[in-house]
């Protein structure tokens, strides 16, 4: 008799694999030939295949059945002694499997055969013709049976075999590949731990295909720990089961404890997993491979998924928990677990971090340069050196790389801008001006101010910086809320209020969480435009309606409390803020209408220099004559530009005068259009 190997895997070359596949070839060729006897006939191409065609691929000569039969089972015996007693003639990765999950010789036979439609598709053939389906190309427990009948093991025993405690499918091996069909007919696979792990060339590789990462501890690459996290640290290298808050910034710092602790940790996201049972099959197979690297566990994302998938997924975990150094999660569980929080990272210990990468990567810092990064670019330690690698001595270019290093998704109602404006662009009174330039100031030395000096415990409302920027339309509020943050180096998150606030109750309150979270993690301004459609008085409650807008409002007092960044709030109407978020603003800037002197500054910026202004165009006498504000001025100087393009000349006096009659227009400003002379702008 002639057999053949399959083509190996890369995990495991083709000397490996040989006694596997030899002892699969006859298991499956003994079967395959009880089913060849006179009227037996022979397949149909196309449609189907005999059982003699499927040993002929199998390698099998075409001797008789009698003769190939009896050296079969001679050989079966052989081969399936070496597979049981040696398990050294294994492939090295199902060995590993083998010797690290305990797997009984009836578990292992049952764990190869379930395996064989990986590993070459002509197993997967053989098993549709014994199964006289070739559709069904995964072994059911009836077939099974059959195929370890030398050992004189039935499907009831197989059956009570893969459903005990502790089996091949409670330990994440094998799964059931059709769950309608009837128990001991189901067919069977392997699980994709098992798969990835057979063929990958290092655990590495196996946990990236499932989705997941494994991360090895490096201490020296990892920024000190306090004394607290030090001892906490020792404590993790006895096994525990733990539950995380605190988000991202959460996580990172468990991964570092974790590093501290000398403890590797296999790290997957259910939230990057398509819904349903993927994401159970997900957990099942990051807690096989935590077993095999000899790891701890991170499952996040517990939060996302169903009543029905998270009972699941838990009491996967809490089984796999029995056999790994730990296990965590970013959301606890009713009656297991230890809840950890992860302290806030102060701006000093940022500090420290950003000073130990530059120290790491020879970029020379000064101390101002450590407290804008530590302010305002508040990442992981693990994605600081890219970011100085990227930007160098440059701050500015270590912030974007540092955003484009850790980039984070916007919720929906929030758009970025990247601020376009600087001091000299915006005209304001010089003490309204020194008011605006105090704000990043309060952002940037607040480490110092109220950590170092102690000032953090005089704050009753927190310790993030919150502003109103209060006035009509058009006086530069969003202007200069861009100013404040192009100075800190940040981006600004405009949060678009008609997408945020909702009529279900609960879910304005979701939405507002996700952009707080989002302006944390990115340390960029988060700017509330006409912010007393949600920041406004709470009402006398008389009905449901009141009463959950209540709700929205006392909510936001708590987040605002607890928020550690720069919010800016503008409304048109001071008044219609609630007091009690007043008093929680540090800053209040007035913008009022410019005067004539201010309007004809703001006339004069509003054309670049390389706009091509006529000579005899003078704006003077529009500046004086028209009480608008800078917004209107702007627009009106950008409707004239467009005039001239298309004339294909200079901005001339007409342009500007038609331009602004279009504007006066529009914002209801009938009577002043109407006394607009004609010669309004021509230089006298």
């Amino acid at each position: 008799m002639q057999t053949i190997s399959p083509t190996a895997p890369h995990g495991a070359d083709a000397v490996a694999l040989a006694p596997l596949t030899e002892w699969l070839n006859l298991s499956l060729g003994r079967c395959l030939l009880r089913r060849i006897g006179p009227g037996v006939p022979a397949g149909v191409p196309g449609w189907s295949v005999a059982p003699s065609e499927a040993l002929h691929l199998l390698g099998f000569g075409a001797g008789g059945a009698g003769t190939e039969a009896a050296g079969v089972r001679q050989r079966l015996s052989a081969a399936d002694e070496a597979l049981a007693e040696s398990r050294t003639t294994l492939p090295r990765p199902l060995a590993r499997l083998a010797e690290q999950f305990s797997l009984t010789g009836l578990e292992l036979r049952l764990l190869c055969l379930v395996l064989a439609p990986e590993l070459d598709g002509r197993y997967g053939l053989a098993v549709g013709v014994l199964q006289d389906d070739l559709t069904r190309r995964r072994p059911g427990l009836t077939l099974l049976a059959e195929l370890m009948s030398h050992t004189e093991v039935s499907a009831w025993d197989l059956r009570r075999t893969v459903h005990a405690a502790g089996s091949v499918a409670s330990a994440g091996l094998v799964r059931v590949a059709e769950p309608d069909a009837p128990p001991v007919d189901a067919g069977y696979a392997p699980t994709g731990s098992v798969v990835a792990h057979l063929v990958a060339a290092s655990i590495e590789q196996a946990v990236a295909a499932t989705g997941a990462v494994l991360c090895r501890p490096r201490p020296a690459d990892e920024p000190p720990l306090s004394a607290a996290e030090t001892e906490l640290a020792g404590r993790l290298r006895r096994p525990a089961m733990l539950h995380l808050t605190g988000g991202d910034s959460g996580q990172g710092w468990f991964r570092r404890l974790a590093s501290a602790s000398g403890v590797p940790l296999v790290i997957g996201d259910l939230e990057q997993v398509d819904a349903g049972p993927a994401r159970v099959a997900a957990a099942a197979d990051w807690a096989v491979l935590s077993r095999l690297a000899g790891s701890g566990l991170l499952v996040l994302g517990l939060d996302g998924l169903g009543a029905v998938e998270r009972r699941q997924v838990t009491e996967g975990l809490v089984r796999a928990a029995r056999h790994l150094r730990l296990v965590a999660t970013d959301a606890a569980w009713p009656g297991s677990g230890v809840l950890l929080r992860a302290p806030a990272v102060t701006v000093a210990q940022r500090a420290a971090w950003w000073s130990s990468a530059a120290a790491r990567t020879g970029v020379a810092l000064t101390d101002e340069d450590i407290r804008r990064l530590a302010a305002t670019a508040p990442i992981e330690p693990e994605h600081m050196t890219r970011s100085l690698a990227a930007g160098g001595a440059d701050v500015a270019l270590v912030q974007q790389a540092a955003r484009d290093v850790a980039p984070v998704a916007l919720p929906p109602g929030v758009r970025r801008i990247v601020p376009a404006y600087g001091w000299d662009d915006i005209v304001l009174a010089e003490s309204r001006k020194d008011l605006l330039r105090a704000i990043p100031l309060h952002v940037l030395h607040a480490g110092r101010v109220l950590q170092e000096w102690g000032f953090a415990g005089r704050m009753p409302y927190g310790q993030g910086v919150a502003a109103l920027f209060s006035g009509p339309s058009g006086t530069g509020k969003t202007m200069a809320a861009q100013i404040v943050a192009g100075d800190l180096g940040v981006e600004l998150l405009q949060v678009d209020l008609s997408k945020t606030v909702s009529k279900y109750i609960g879910e304005t309150e979701k939405n507002l969480e996700r952009t707080f979270e989002a302006a944390e993690r990115s340390g960029a301004v988060l700017l509330f435009d006409e912010a007393d459609a949600i920041f406004g008085k709470r009402t006398e409650i008389k009905d449901a309606h009141d009463r959950h807008a209540n709700v929205e409002v006392a909510y936001l007092l708590q987040r605002m409390e607890s928020f550690r960044g720069l919010a800016v709030l503008t409304t048109n109407v001071k008044q219609n803020i609630d007091d009690a978020f007043v008093r929680r603003l540090r800053f209040v800037v007035t913008f009022a209408l410019p005067d004539a002197a201010e309007r004809e500054r703001i006339w004069r910026r509003a054309f670049p220099a390389g706009a091509p202004l006529a000579a005899d165009a003078t704006i003077a006498g529009l500046a004086a004559r028209l009480q608008i504000p800078g917004g209107s001025i702007q627009n009106i100087a950008l409707h004239a530009a467009f005039l001239a393009a298309a004339e294909g000349g200079r901005i001339e006096a007409g342009h500007v005068l038609t331009a602004a009659r279009r504007e006066l227009t529009k914002i209801g400003m009938l009577a002043a259009e109407r006394g607009l002379a004609d010669d309004e702008l021509v230089a006298s």
